[in-house]
């Protein structure tokens, strides 16, 4: 059974001392959630970040197991919120630091680590899917007695905190921005938005949520209400996040006239996404031609759809994540609202913004999203409401 893409519940609940003794080492459907979710928002972020393979030592333990290895009765391995792991040829410091200085986590616990030998001692990590996560660090040290000893630190390696190491900023952009972090893989557009403001990732958008984005992204609340107020009705209310292009004949002969000038030309393209695609889309942009497949792989993504090859790149090159020109649906998901702010930037939108929250100025920005007024009474009613929210 797999959890996440790239963990399975067979390794996380794998226990030699289990075999050997032979205890039954079973998780509840409850504890599977509580691992399925250390899987998400540690173990594929700290895949993702260091590009290897995690090595999992210990994660679920029965309680009659967790006692047979010596864990604490409060071990949150019991309840499977904990991972214990490393990464072979990664300094577990370097791990742990990262951890700390980057996720959401419970406590995070360099143990039994020898300075200088990188492949000592092992990474804890501990997550509560309910919330109320204490950010706790630690290191836990064999005390002369025998016993563990666990000491607190404010931070395993001060020189890499995120105030130390802030992403850089590209200057080919006025307020460009900055370097999208990865994200756990398979969050949607606002569960993963939602990760990386360090809030509750439901899913669902809300004052609370507009607020930790607006911050993140580090916009004025006017700048935040128009950006999101446009992306919100571009995306119908964030639901659609890629373009639908499965148009009938007489759709196609409507909306993209150009290149089908007649009912009869649509033979052969009516309800086929792909081929639509990349006849409509071919050679301009960057694509290719029709044959190349360009139209269907740089198709419209995100709430402000990026569109075309030249326009993928320029954004890849912009956050520094070249990942996307092989990944392009990272647009769908991880990196939606940053392709849609790249917009906003490159167009100057966040300057028109500032301008206020007024119906003309709404108007203004509408006509160089869309093009035109086209659902300008939504767009007014939703920029209206979130500016209010701030």
């Amino acid at each position: 059974m797999k959890l996440t893409e790239h963990f399975s519940l067979a390794e996380m609940i794998v226990s030699p001392t289990a075999k050997r003794l032979g205890l039954s080492n079973t998780p509840t459907p409850e504890h599977i959630e509580n691992m399925r979710y250390c899987c998400e928002k540690i173990l594929e972020p700290v895949r993702n970040h260091f590009g290897k393979p995690v090595q999992i030592n210990s994660s679920y333990r029965a309680p009659l197991v967790n006692k047979a290895v010596g864990g604490s009765k409060t071990s949150q391995h019991v309840n499977g919120q904990a991972i214990d792991f490393e990464i072979p040829g990664i300094d577990n410091k370097v791990v742990a630091d990262w951890i700390g200085d980057n996720l959401e986590f419970d406590q995070v616990i360099l143990e039994f680590y020898t300075k200088g030998d990188k492949n000592s001692g092992w990474v804890h990590a501990s997550i509560k899917k309910g919330g109320g996560n204490r950010k706790m660090r630690m290191i836990a040290t064999k005390s002369k007695a025998g016993g563990t000893v666990y000491t607190t630190v404010a931070d395993f390696d001060p020189s890499t905190t995120k105030a130390a190491g802030a992403p850089t900023v590209n200057p080919q952009i006025t307020d460009a921005v900055t370097q999208a972090k990865p994200v756990a893989a398979g969050l949607g557009p606002l569960a993963a938005l939602q990760t990386k403001c360090g809030i509750t990732a439901d899913g669902k958008w809300g004052p609370g949520t507009y607020k930790a984005a607006r911050d993140y992204f580090k916009l004025t609340n006017n700048q935040a209400a128009h950006f999101f107020g446009q992306c919100a009705h571009e995306s119908g209310g964030f639901k659609v996040f890629s373009e639908n292009l499965n148009y009938s004949d007489k759709g196609l002969n409507g909306i993209f006239k150009k290149y089908f000038p007649t009912i009869a030309s649509t033979a052969g393209y009516a309800r086929k996404p792909e081929k639509i695609a990349n006849k409509v889309y071919a050679n301009r942009m960057g694509n290719g031609s029709e044959a190349s497949g360009d139209g269907w792989k740089w198709r419209g993504r995100g709430p402000i759809q990026l569109t075309g090859k030249d326009n993928y790149t320029a954004f890849a090159a912009d956050v520094k994540r070249p990942d996307v020109l092989k990944n392009p649906d990272l647009v769908v998901g991880e990196l939606a609202f940053e392709s849609a702010l790249w917009f906003f930037r490159k167009n100057g939108l966040l300057a028109i913004a500032d301008k206020g929250v007024t119906d003309a100025v709404i108007t203004q920005i509408s006509k160089r999203v869309n093009g035109g007024t086209h659902g300008l009474d939504d767009r007014l009613k939703k920029t209206k409401q979130y500016a209010n929210w701030g």
